[in-house]
């Protein structure tokens, strides 16, 4: 009985570009080239020094002003179709350098992007994963998902942060702290909303370091490799409401527990009922002990 053989796919060819990167990036990309377990020839990818023999471009670093030109000759010598990668917060958003006289606004703004791969920098997995999204890109949709599996999480890993609204007094030490300014409050009539924009956030973990009710925490989720389609969609949100003061009617953000414990250090029936207070009307409490408060 003869049967078709299914031709394999063909080997995609991957070309890097740094706009001028610190190389913390460049390191975690060579070491997916360098070591065999995570996987690019199992996925028929190969390195080229030629641009005009490439399919995909890998790009990290900020965008600089001297590097502009350059960048982007270099970049249309790739031919088309092709897939473009950002590796790394730089090339997205700017990262901790988005503010600087010498350098310009992301990547996306001068060229086509198709996938971002978000971390400061991104472990190699996820720039696997994101690689492999690319290639599935390429092939029409076709090929592997975007997280490859068998690489679990090492203890004590920075990834995702996470965000409690129930726990956070709106405080916005976070947001002082945030080298990429990647975290945002908002005043609205209901309370304060909080936003975190993934793309921007360099895993540096100052924000849960300095949060003093714990209500930012890194996650082990290191993979957020996203298509370009989604860069606006990779956040994590909340809204702190308002309440009205138990004494006097003024509206006013809840004191958390967390909150409570560090200034007495516990809760008892006496402090729980700061909580629902203003600051004023808490201070007079608790300066005046048995004094109460009048509307």
């Amino acid at each position: 009985m003869h049967t078709c053989k299914v031709p394999p796919a063909p080997k995609l060819r991957l070309y890097r570009i740094n706009t001028g990167s610190c190389n913390g990036c460049d390191v975690e990309l060579a070491a997916t080239e360098a070591l065999t377990r995570f996987g690019l020839e199992r996925l028929g990818l190969s390195f080229t020094a030629d641009p005009t023999q490439a399919d995909l471009v890998l790009i990290t670093g900020p965008l600089t002003v001297r590097s502009k030109g350059k960048v982007l000759a270099e970049y249309a010598q790739v031919p088309d179709p092709k897939i473009t990668v950002l590796i790394g917060v730089c090339p997205i958003s700017g990262g901790a350098f988005r503010d600087s006289y010498a350098v310009l606004g992301p990547l996306d703004e001068f060229l086509a992007a198709d996938v971002n791969i978000p971390g400061c920098p991104p472990r190699p997995e996820a720039i696997v994963a994101g690689i492999a999204e690319a290639a599935r890109l390429w092939r029409g949709g076709e090929g592997p998902q975007l997280a490859p599996a068998g690489f679990p999480a090492p203890a004590n890993l920075r990834g995702r942060m996470s965000y409690r609204a129930e726990a956070c007094v709106g405080c916005r030490m976070c947001q002082h702290v945030c080298a990429g300014g990647a975290i945002r409050f908002e005043e609205q009539e209901a309370g304060v909303s909080f936003t975190l924009w993934h793309n921007s956030c360099l895993f540096c973990g100052m924000c849960s370091h300095y949060c003093p009710t714990g209500a930012l925490t890194p996650t082990g989720e290191w993979n957020l490799a996203h298509p370009q389609a989604q860069k606006y969609q990779m956040v994590e949100q909340g809204v702190v409401p308002r309440i009205s003061c138990s004494c006097c009617g003024v509206p006013m953000l809840p004191v958390v527990p967390e909150l409570m414990r560090k200034g007495y250090r516990a809760l008892t029936r006496e402090t729980a009922q700061l909580q629902t207070l203003c600051s004023e009307c808490r201070q007079v409490r608790s300066i005046g002990g048995l004094q109460r408060c009048t509307k």
